[in-house]
């Protein structure tokens, strides 16, 4: 499986993961930059539980984070957490 973090615009972003059989695509109405950072934010904080960026709730599960947008949610398992948050750091 590979997760992918595409820039829409300038307040919109979207989540793409891809499998051998299926892709499935997110769409999040916040900037990409936004959405890494609440990432970060979870992820150096272990006590904090649910972080919310305008309309975005971004919570942890045991094996991850998830981003609910809209009436939907994309969870992102810690393996491929990482790659999307250290892509923000170059």
């Amino acid at each position: 499986m590979r997760i992918t973090l595409t820039k829409q615009g300038d307040d919109a972003c979207t989540l793409h993961q891809t499998t051998m059989s299926s892709t499935t695509v997110f769409s999040i109405p916040i900037a990409k930059v936004a959405l890494q950072s609440a990432l970060r934010e979870l992820l150096m904080n272990p006590e904090k539980h649910e972080v919310m960026v305008d309309a975005v709730m971004f919570d942890r599960y045991r094996e991850g984070l998830r981003v609910h947008a809209g009436g939907g949610r994309f969870e992102l398992r810690y393996v491929n957490l990482f790659p999307l948050v250290l892509e923000a750091a170059e």
